[in-house]
């Protein structure tokens, strides 16, 4: 397909990832087979509860430079660890654009960061005590700066853009939905630019607890995705960020988004957790068609396989 200056295309990229602290240590590692998915006690204990103790973990998320983003580090240490890192790889894929971050003060450039609600909940209290000032002040500040939609503001208020800051929450599809609203939003022109994200950390064992037995997560801790033996999916960390542009301004193209559409299964007899193969079909359908794409010329697909029954 050829390309014109308005289409919106992905210019820079970075991310942490299970044991890689960078986009290409990730790929370096994908390609030479390692198992990302390792045995670990640096969230829980092992075998806690039963729960798989196999997991793909961000091993790093407790190195910030608090200085260099104008915070203290009382501040920085109560901040979910999700949004030190997402000020960081927003700011390292504006530079792998080619663009210096420091120009896009006071612009038109939209924040979108797709995230499934985990509440971070280590070192909250359970209940507060009267007439305890000093926790009632330390409490109201570690909520504050964890409320979800602190994960797009902080990178817009310490990057000073002005431009929409949004957080988006549709569980596995988060951050393919805030590239949809990014997208459409510079197809309007209302911005002139986008750094669009996602992040999925877990800190509490309970959701693992929960998702294992009700079948969802992987006793065995094996994503045996499309296989016979599947018997759910394996927790994995990632939080990343994209920078899009339109053609005419970007200085390198790792891609054009060329379409992108949402949707949603509405009633379906099976319940609300089983997608319906017919309405994702008829929204794919829908996709290739407004843009005259030809599904048979498509070379790779990724798709949401969870490796559930």
């Amino acid at each position: 397909m050829s390309m014109s200056g308005d289409d919106i295309v992905i210019s820079g990229m970075s991310g942490r990832f299970p044991l890689s602290d960078s986009v290409d240590e990730f790929a370096r590692n994908l390609f030479a087979g390692v198992d990302l998915i390792t045995e670990s006690d640096s969230r829980w204990p092992k075998d806690f509860c039963d729960i798989s103790s196999r997991m793909a973990r961000i091993e790093s998320y407790d190195r910030f430079d608090a200085n260099f983003f104008g915070l203290t580090t009382e501040v920085a240490e109560d901040m979910d660890p999700q949004s030190r890192m997402l000020l960081e790889v927003a700011f390292e894929a504006i530079m792998d654009s080619g663009m210096n971050p420091q120009l896009l003060s006071n612009s038109n450039t939209g924040v979108y960061i797709g995230n499934g609600v985990y509440k971070f909940t280590d070192g909250y209290n359970d209940y507060p005590h009267d007439g305890h000032l000093t926790q009632c002040t330390n409490g109201s500040n570690k909520q504050i700066v964890n409320i979800q939609c602190f994960l797009s503001e902080n990178i817009s208020y310490y990057m000073n853009l002005k431009g929409p800051s949004i957080v988006v929450d549709t569980a596995c599809s988060s951050s393919l939905s805030a590239l949809n609203i990014a997208i459409n939003d510079l197809l309007l022109g209302k911005t002139d630019r986008a750094i669009v994200g996602g992040t999925h950390m877990l800190f509490n064992p309970i959701f693992s607890q929960y998702f294992q037995y009700m079948g969802i997560y992987s006793p065995r801790g094996v994503s045996a995705v499309l296989d016979e033996s599947a018997d759910g999916y394996v927790k994995g960390d990632a939080v990343c960020c994209l920078f899009i542009q339109r053609a005419n301004d970007a200085r390198r193209v790792y891609g054009r988004v060329v379409s992108a559409r949402m949707g949603m299964d509405g009633y379906k007899t099976s319940g609300k957790l089983f997608p319906s193969s017919e309405a994702q079909e008829a929204l794919m359908i829908e996709t290739y068609k407004c843009e005259n794409i030809d599904p048979l010329k498509l070379t790779y697909f990724e798709a949401h396989a969870t490796g559930t029954k």
